[in-house]
């Protein structure tokens, strides 16, 4: 058998509730239902995890690449820095791949 440990939690009677009628719907107890939920969440962090994720993923980068294709073309450069900086916002750790870059409007001014 596991060696387990009891620890406390503080919830609130809402709280508990809800957790008792989800832990009721997917026929586990309560506490099980905590400990599962928490441990999800602790290896999200080390998503994507398996080749389905990592398909999604770029399923949803060439779907965003084709979008951006469209809005160059149709001159929508600004909305694009936009989104840009958006994203830099959410997740500043990757570097920016779209850099608006000006035409020459001839009169040597960019």
């Amino acid at each position: 058998m596991v060696q387990t440990i009891q620890k406390n939690i503080r919830v609130t009677p809402e709280q508990w509730k809800r957790i008792e009628k989800e832990a009721e719907r997917r026929e586990k107890s309560p506490n099980r239902l905590v400990v599962e939920l928490a441990m999800e969440s602790l290896e999200r962090r080390e998503w994507p995890r398996t080749e389905a994720e990592i398909q999604l993923l770029r399923s949803a980068m060439f779907s965003a690449q084709a979008i951006i294709r469209d809005m160059e073309r149709d001159g929508r450069e600004d909305e694009i820095e936009e989104i840009g900086r958006n994203i830099s916002e959410i997740a500043p750790e990757f570097p920016r791949k779209y850099t608006r870059v000006r035409k020459d409007s001839g009169n040597g001014n960019p």
